[in-house]
């Protein structure tokens, strides 16, 4: 499975692990990274989306967590979507991913 190979990757950078929370009921099919407030990656395996694992994960991120904002390709609209319907909103900021040629978009809470 794709997320576990992620998981594992991160497991092993110390300054990362420790923003890392992990959806495991028996099986890690997903999990969210957090830096202070921020959401910097939210990831389900491919073979679980649509099961509900991203909306306990954001919940949990903006309860416990305080999440009020992230970067999202601005080209990902089902993530975008997913986002606003969790009450994030497009700031109407944009800049490059590194490394490529595509935006980043920001939404706020």
């Amino acid at each position: 499975m794709q997320v576990v190979l992620l998981v594992d990757n991160y497991f092993k950078k110390d300054e990362i692990i420790k923003n890392i929370y992990v959806f495991d009921n028996g099986l890690i099919k997903g999990f969210i990274q957090m830096d202070g407030t921020e959401i910097c990656k939210l990831y389900v395996d491919t073979s679980f989306q649509s099961e509900g694992i991203g909306n306990e994960l954001i919940e949990f991120a903006i309860k416990e967590l305080h999440a009020n904002n992230l970067w999202a390709l601005e080209k990902n609209i089902r993530a975008i979507s997913f986002y606003q319907r969790h009450g994030f909103h497009l700031t109407g900021q944009k800049k490059f991913e590194e490394d490529t040629t595509e935006y980043l978009v920001k939404l706020e809470r």
